[in-house]
């Protein structure tokens, strides 16, 4: 073995000095070199003539074994043989010695020890944990509304194309799968290793359905069945109200903890709020329709707004003066405490209800009005579901008539009437529905939001706002799109976009949109965008695309 000192000032090869008062010198090969005796030198140092730098080599062991960082592997690694040969007794002390558990691959480590790699070879495995399968649930109905075109009398039925999911009293609708535990391993040292516990579901049933101790969800009566929820799947069978004619003046608006369905008109300035499906076999003319699961109108839609899904419930009135009056009597609470505390402080006895009315007739004024909002939106639903928020009705109204809340008021009162606000609430947020959407033939001066697809079957959209969190559809090779604003979270697929004349369409997608011809507009997919001046026919624009035409 040969070394290397390297003096920088008359590049002398041996460690001869004199006459110098320091130099440097660079470690070349793998030996130890110590200055004056005690100070390891790890790297370049400088030096006199009077410093002693001895050196040792340092010699690299026969075998070494080592553990993976997951301790799941044991590895041998066999270095080059030159003084003496390296037995199985030696290897397997060394395993020992580091308490390594699992077990040990004896002839794994015997074939390294006659015919060496000296690379690192595995001699002992842990075993690792096998994981669980989580709960599962099997649906057994559509949770889609269908549009089908069946011939009847060598003609085919235009009017009655919506297939509406239906099950019959005792109907299986779905069934759960317990989650099933996973398996334990153990890495090398033999320390256990568990796998993560599988997820398991929560379903709840409603009155119109059984759950059985097994899983199974039975429909108890006929009806739409449906699923809602996030984390929580509660299972339902809708019943309908019917109208037999148009929404207007005389009927009212309506609200309904179910599907709606109207074989007239909706008319000017009315609400239909739905807990379910909305079907309308007419037209709808400057009205609010929201549903927390989908809609489907059949005539035309004029001036109108239209929400599904979590729309339906982000507009839903019930949902949203209940979220309001939440966040009042929040403060409501906070604000009589610190005034209750005040007066004590002062040794000053005031009434809980005396403090509640100081407070909606000076710094909370809006609660009341709030209140009587919320009042209004339940008389709506009371009068065509009797039962429902009941105990909601009863603490509102004594909200609205000061005398009565200087007598009942208290703290616990009030209380009550914010969890009650908050099931409320709550209750609406979870009739959201999953796969819904808006289902039209054609719609002006609208707007339309839906957390599923946005499909359009006939005539087309004219300025119109559409937002889409999944696909906007025109099925009609003639369907048009003037002076419209297009929003997808997935895809649009459109047939002929803007025209000779009239205002643009701004068409915005996450993934593509795809035209037959379009005459003009712009078009985004994601943050690129790109004008169109010049008609264009059967174009999918994607991101590729458009980063070609920025």
């Amino acid at each position: 073995m040969s070394f290397l000192f390297r003096i920088e000032k008359n590049k002398s090869p041996c460690p001869s000095m004199h006459g110098a008062k320091s130099y440097e010198f660079v470690i070349r090969e793998v030996l130890i070199l110590k200055e004056n005796y005690d100070k390891q030198v790890l790297w370049e140092s400088k030096v006199s003539a009077e410093d002693r730098i001895p050196w040792e080599i340092e010699e690299q062991p026969l075998f070494e074994v080592t553990i993976s960082e997951d301790k799941m592997l044991a590895y041998l690694h066999l270095h080059a043989l030159e003084r003496k040969t390296v037995q199985l007794s030696e290897v397997v002390a060394r395993i020992e010695q580091m308490s390594i558990k699992a077990r040990i691959e004896f002839a794994a480590i015997q074939q390294e020890l006659l015919v060496p790699t000296y690379e690192p070879v595995i001699v002992a495995r842990g075993k690792e944990p096998i994981p669980g399968k989580d709960a599962r649930l099997e649906i057994y109905f559509s949770q889609q509304v269908m549009s089908e075109f069946f011939e009847v009398g060598g003609a085919i039925d235009f009017r009655n194309h919506l297939r509406i999911p239906t099950v019959n009293k005792g109907d299986v609708m779905a069934k759960k799968f317990s989650p099933i535990d996973g398996v334990i391993g153990y890495d090398v040292l033999g320390s256990v290793t568990v796998p993560d516990p599988p997820k398991d579901l929560l379903i709840v049933a409603k009155s119109n359905v059984e759950l059985t101790p097994d899983g199974t969800v039975i429909a108890r009566v006929q009806g739409r069945p449906r699923i809602t929820g996030g984390k929580i799947k509660t299972f339902d069978v809708s019943t309908s109200y019917i109208v037999s004619g148009n929404v207007d003046i005389e009927t009212g608006n309506i609200g309904f903890s179910g599907d709606v369905t109207v074989y007239g008109d909706v008319t000017d300035n009315m609400i239909i709020e739905s807990l379910g499906n909305v079907y309308v076999f007419g037209n709808v003319f400057n009205s609010t329709i929201t549903a927390t699961g989908s809609i489907n109108v059949r005539g035309n839609v004029i001036a109108s707004k239209l929400y599904s899904g979590f729309f339906g419930v982000l507009f839903n009135r019930l949902y949203n003066t209940s979220k309001l009056l939440c966040d009042y009597i929040e403060k409501l609470l906070a604000a009589s405490k610190m005034l209750t505390e005040a007066f004590e402080a002062k040794r000053q006895t005031l009434r809980f209800g005396q403090i509640v009315l100081l407070l909606l007739e000076t710094k909370m004024k809006e609660i009341t009005a709030t209140v009587k909002e919320l009042l209004y939106v339940i008389s709506n639903i009371q009068h065509i579901k009797q039962g429902e928020y009941e105990k909601l009705k009863e603490i509102s109204t004594i909200f609205s008539q000061p005398p009565k809340l200087l007598e009942i008021a208290t703290y616990g009162f009030v209380q009550s009437f914010l969890a009650l606000l908050r099931d409320t609430h709550n209750e609406v947020a979870r009739m959201q529905e999953e796969k819904v959407e808006i289902s039209i033939n054609q719609c002006q001066n609208s707007e339309l939001k839906s957390n599923g697809d946005i499909v359009i079957h006939r005539d087309g959209v004219v300025l119109c706002n559409l937002l889409s969190a999944g696909n906007i559809i025109f099925r009609s090779d003639h369907s048009i799109c003037r002076g419209s604003r297009l929003e997808a979270g997935d895809s649009i697929s459109a047939k002929v976009i803007g025209g000779q004349t009239g205002a643009n369409s701004v068409l915005k997608a996450k993934l593509k949109i795809r035209v037959k011809k379009m005459y003009s507009g712009r078009v985004c997919i994601g943050k690129y965008c790109t004008d169109i001046f010049e008609p264009v026919d059967n174009t999918t624009f994607d991101t590729q695309t458009l980063k070609k035409h920025g």
